[in-house]
């Protein structure tokens, strides 16, 4: 798997907003959980993508790669730290 391009096909704010929802819920509660205005086809495709990334073990990457970013907001990076803090 290409991490960094699930986790672009996933969004990287979108996998932190709804990090806890992709790791412990089914796929239907993920898809009825999404706020934003998208698709019914987006956010199947996000939450399959998303819960590929826990299926394979790679979420503490995900979250590293999210810090790092330059394109993605100081909140969402704050929210991951938190995560990754608590998921160690």
């Amino acid at each position: 798997m290409d991490l960094i391009r699930t986790l672009n096909s996933v969004g990287k704010s979108t996998f932190v907003k709804y990090y806890y929802n992709f790791k412990n819920e089914s796929r239907e509660a993920c898809i009825a959980a999404f706020t934003e205005d998208y698709t019914d086809k987006s956010k199947s495709t996000r939450t399959s993508y998303a819960q590929r990334i826990f299926r394979e073990g790679r979420q503490k990457d995900a979250l590293q790669l999210i810090i790092n970013s330059n394109r993605v907001d100081d909140k969402t990076i704050a929210r991951a730290r938190e995560i990754l803090k608590s998921e160690c």
